[in-house]
């Protein structure tokens, strides 16, 4: 039990330091784009404002003139404002025809930002108007490439994922042994109060046995000398004790069950048998305004414990005529391809949903459940012997509509 909390706990630890991990560098790694490409547009804009004059009277000095420096970190283009080209200096040939698809067709005035990739290479493009007298005289489109910068945040992104990755491992591992110290303690105090429940459950055995023993040899031997007040008096107690060896017998059941030792008397159980006698028994002392009924799959057998088995049931049967005190009651078996499913439904009071998760727990009792007799220790009994046999229980239910206890059993 101890073991699964602690991956439980070291699991909820990692997934926890992924999740902020992973959005603290998707912040961070969005702030350094995006602070990187303003500051290219900022150096771009500078650009613009310091040289578009000379552009544009350099330009119209020599018309259709491209010049190609290929070690330039800055190109541009110049056209006018009917879209002929007029003069350009480029780092890339072959970049020109590429660009004027996504330019030419645009308003003079527009201003827009591009970012492009071309044979494995990446570009920032600004296209900027050239004014003229207070009149759009043409535009000029500036550009730089961003290769180097592209690679540094890709790289950047597989250095993050293996960052990530990593640093969930190792928190995992330190989880993993921060929760392990940390249970220590607890688990010493579970261990000790499951040794005491045993080891009490043991010691009272015997006395209570002879005190049992005690009240019979009374009954008999000295029936005659006993008021009709005595003899009701001995068959109270032994009521009570009777009531109270079965609880001694469920603690030694769940202190076993605490200890991992399994079921003993192993056998092939013919279920579908099972549940129809034990559904018949049940239909006998069923309250007359409850409607019992069972839809019971034939030739199903299990290999288990036929007398926990049997208890099993007992225990839902039980707990639904007590809460289902109108209505009707199923009890259901199937085989599937994997498992054999039992269920047993009751259209009762129904559990909370906030309690589904208690019911199994020992000695819990809800609120409508303490208005009835018992211990609180049914359901538990009733999930130790389903793990026993390494399967699975559990309930769901609507207030006010039912309850439905589901088993599953491997195949």
């Amino acid at each position: 039990m101890f073991h699964k909390t602690r991956i439980k706990l070291s699991l909820l630890y990692a997934t926890l330091f992924f999740l902020f991990f992973s959005l603290f560098l998707i912040i961070l790694y969005v702030s350094l784009v995006n602070l990187m490409s303003s500051q290219q547009l900022d150096e771009l804009e500078s650009l613009y404002i310091q040289q578009k004059h000379d552009f544009y009277v350099y330009g119209g000095q020599e018309k259709s003139r491209l010049s190609y420096e290929p070690n330039q970190n800055y190109f541009y283009y110049i056209y006018t404002k009917n879209q002929e080209f007029i003069h350009g200096d480029e780092s890339h040939k072959g970049l020109k025809r590429q660009l004027e698809k996504y330019f030419v067709e645009s308003e003079v005035t527009e201003d827009s930002v591009l970012r492009y990739e071309w044979q494995e290479q990446y570009f920032l493009l600004l296209k900027k108007p050239i004014y003229e007298q207070g009149e759009a005289a043409g535009y000029i489109i500036l550009g730089k490439s961003i290769t180097s910068q592209q690679h540094f945040f890709q790289k950047s992104i597989q250095l993050f994922i293996f960052l990530t990755c990593i640093s969930t491992v190792f928190i995992g591992l330190l989880s993993y042994y921060m929760a392990r110290k940390a249970m220590i303690p607890i688990q010493w105090s579970f261990d000790k109060q499951r040794k005491f429940v045993s080891d009490a459950s043991h010691e009272l055995r015997t006395p209570l046995s002879i005190f049992y023993s005690s009240l019979d040899i009374l009954e008999t031997g000295e029936a005659s000398n006993l008021s009709p007040f005595g003899k009701e008096l001995v068959d109270d107690m032994k009521d009570e004790a009777q009531l109270m060896k079965e609880l001694l017998e469920k603690l030694l059941f769940l202190a076993r069950h605490d200890q991992q030792q399994g079921y003993q008397n192993t056998e092939v159980i013919q279920l579908s048998n099972m549940l129809e006698r034990i559904g018949h028994k049940f239909q006998k002392v069923m309250p007359a305004e409850i409607h019992f009924t069972t839809d019971i799959q034939e030739n199903i057998e299990f290999l288990g414990d036929a007398t926990n088995i049997q208890e099993l049931l007992y225990i839902l049967l039980d707990n639904a005529i007590l809460y289902a005190t109108k209505g009707s009651i199923t009890l259901t078996l199937s085989k599937e391809s994997r498992f054999i499913k039992i269920t047993v439904s009751d259209n009762g009071v129904g559990i909370p949903e906030q309690e589904l998760t208690l019911i199994f727990e020992r000695f819990y009792r809800s609120d409508q459940a303490r208005q009835s007799k018992g211990n609180g220790l049914g359901l538990s009994l009733a999930k130790a012997i389903v793990q026993q046999h390494d399967g699975e229980i559990y309930a769901t239910s609507i207030v006010g509509e039912g309850t439905t206890f589901h088993i599953l059993f491997p195949i």
